[in-house]
């Protein structure tokens, strides 16, 4: 099939309309179509004539849509019977094109005497343009009544219908399955591209990403810039994430102001994250609605993202379920998470509050002194995270883990160890230890941040005490790396929570750990009367003498009565902490002013911690 050329540039005003209003027809190089194939056989069988075609004019070529009899190929437009009929008003009719000075250059064009006889009604769209011809040829010349060419030229208006009906149900198409307004797919025929993606990468074990994306303030911009406004949004939204997504991708409209986006050439796990940031950097940006910047950022919601195992419906569901988590924790995107996702309603709700617990400074630090076993002087002090909404202290133990499974501890112990180390700068503390957990450790960025918090407060290396749980060491291996690296920074790592875990003696002896802790579930039964009280005197001792024969200092924790601490200092522990020496507690900076605060400024008196 010959593909239609380009258009010069010096086309004469009314071909290039002419053209214009062809194209619109989407006609041309389309497959045969039986409504147009019974015309041209109507046409032939009412004529009595061998032939009869439907022909439209390009700029340089006759293009046959449907035929019937004689042969039909396509031919140069300056050779083409039909251009005289373009040319016209009324059927042209050519009774003997040997001897009609129009037609006698190329007689034969369609094959060897086929087309002596010519009679050809132009085909006029409801504008009035000229784009074809419907024609009626015979091998011999004949005449054409007035009452013939009237019938010529209702066929041609049949024709006409045809493609009107044709448009038409075309436009029905697109309707069904495209969004009016954006121009999208909507939510039809991305279910249908979904099912047709998702086979294909389960067929080819490919990763597919779906993304549910809703406009956060979209019924605010209804609500006072009107309806019209809110159409206007939508379309900028279409735009924009368009314009942010590869071509490869499929943005749809699901309805509202919803839409989603399928990433079908995800080869790396963080392809998908680095589209949805930078997704959720371009709804940062305002539109312009009436004159009006307006600010609608956007919830993202992502799920899939391995080799595609999932249904359609699977899919869907937890990418919705993503996205109203990403919606309650303050927008931005998020990917499914069957831990977070199944949360109760509750714990949902405290995530929620989490994701701006820094931002709007209601985490504090509080302080508990250690002191040295023997003379009971203050040596440290351990940094204890407290969160104080408005409703009230929220206990670590409500909220560290939901913290860990959503990955918030992360930056909130970068912001625990940026105050913890300004206490030490500014001096009111001489060594601070902060809990630090695995997933912190994991990041690729951990020891170079810690670097540059040495580096910004000036503070000493061995001044800061990093503590890890037994659950952290696990599989040590995977961390000895990081951990020599913290190391050669002189900072120290204790070992919290000694006895509640899994460590080996082996990784006590290969890691860089420089310090022991002793769960408080030892201390207590330490005054139990009888043999309850004889075991766990000896399983302290034991421990201590484990401590000792790898050369590492020991701290009892959860120390309350001066019996508890009489016997540890009797097993030979190193440092006591305990309510018995303080109570966790925040620090008063002299003199006022929140640049000289650590957590929050206390009411009330201040409580009897020693700093040193």
């Amino acid at each position: 099939m010959t593909l239609r050329q380009s258009r010069p540039t010096t086309i004469p005003a009314g071909e290039a309309l002419r053209l214009d209003a062809l194209d619109r027809l989407d006609i041309l190089d389309s497959v045969p179509e039986p409504q147009f194939d019974r015309i041209v056989e109507l046409a032939a069988q009412y004529f009595d004539t061998p032939g009869a075609l439907i022909t439209f004019l390009d700029h340089k070529r006759q293009w046959v849509k449907a035929a019937y009899g004689m042969a039909h190929p396509e031919v140069p437009r300056n050779e083409s019977y039909c251009t005289h009929t373009i040319a016209q008003d009324n059927v042209l009719v050519i009774q003997d094109a040997a001897c009609d000075p129009r037609t006698r250059d190329h007689v034969g064009a369609l094959g060897t005497e086929q087309a002596r006889f010519y009679a050809g009604a132009p085909l006029v769209t409801p504008d009035g343009f000229k784009v074809g011809a419907l024609c009626v040829l015979d091998t011999r010349p004949r005449d054409f009544g007035h009452k013939d060419e009237r019938a010529l030229t209702l066929l041609a208006t049949l024709v006409m219908d045809e493609l009107a009906l044709r448009q038409a149900t075309d436009r029905l198409g697109r309707l069904a399955l495209h969004d009016s307004l954006t121009g999208l797919p909507n939510r039809l025929q991305f279910r249908q591209l979904l099912g047709q993606a998702l086979t294909h990468a389960q067929h080819a074990g490919e990763r597919l990403v779906l993304g549910l994306l809703d406009l956060d303030r979209f019924k605010l911009v209804n609500d006072t810039l009107g309806h019209a406004a809110g159409d206007h949004l939508l379309q900028l939204a279409a735009e924009r994430l368009r314009h942010v997504t590869s071509t490869g991708d499929i943005v749809a409209r699901m309805g509202g102001d919803e839409f989603t986006v399928l990433l079908a050439d995800v080869t790396a796990a963080g392809d998908a994250e680095r589209v949805a940031e930078r997704i959720c950097r371009a709804f940062q940006e305002p539109f312009v609605l009436e004159g009006h910047e307006v600010y609608v950022p956007c919830s993202l919601g992502l799920s899939g993202g391995e080799p595609a195992t999932h249904d359609v419906a699977t899919l869907l569901r937890h990418a919705d379920q993503a996205m109203y988590r990403a919606k309650r924790t303050g927008g931005g995107y998020a990917v499914f998470n069957a831990q977070l996702d199944d949360l109760p309603v509750q714990d949902v709700e405290l995530l929620a509050a989490l994701h701006h617990a820094i931002p709007r400074g209601e985490l504090e630090l509080h302080f508990q002194p250690v002191v040295d076993a023997g003379t009971t002087s203050v040596v440290g002090h351990e940094a204890l995270l407290r969160w104080r909404r408005p409703s009230g202290l929220v206990p670590p133990t409500d909220f560290i883990a939901l913290a860990e499974t959503a990955g918030l501890i992360v930056p909130i112990g970068r912001w625990v160890l940026g105050k913890a180390a300004d206490a030490v700068r500014r001096g009111v503390l001489k060594r601070v230890s902060i809990n630090v957990s695995g997933l912190e450790l994991q990041q690729p960025d951990y020891v170079p941040a810690l670097a540059r918090v040495l580096a910004d407060t000036g503070i000493h290396p061995h001044s800061l005490v990093l503590e890890l749980t037994e659950s952290t060491l696990l599989d040590p291996h995977r961390l000895t790396t990081v951990l020599e690296d913290i190391a050669q920074l002189g900072v120290a790592v204790a070992l919290d929570d000694f006895g509640t875990g899994y460590s080996s003696l082996t990784a006590l002896a290969s890691l860089p750990i420089q310090l022991l802790k002793i769960d408080r579930s030892f201390i207590a039964p330490l005054e139990a009367r009888g043999p309850a009280g004889a075991r766990a005197f000896k399983a302290l001792r034991g421990m201590v003498m484990v401590a000792d024969a790898y050369g590492l200092p020991t701290v009892a924790e959860g120390v309350e009565t001066s019996v508890q601490a009489e016997l540890l200092r009797e097993v030979g522990c190193t440092y006591l902490q305990g309510y018995l020496f303080g109570r966790p507690a925040p620090l008063e900076w002299p003199g006022s002013g929140d640049d000289r605060e650590i957590g929050r400024p206390q009411s009330g008196p201040v409580a009897a911690v020693a700093c040193t």
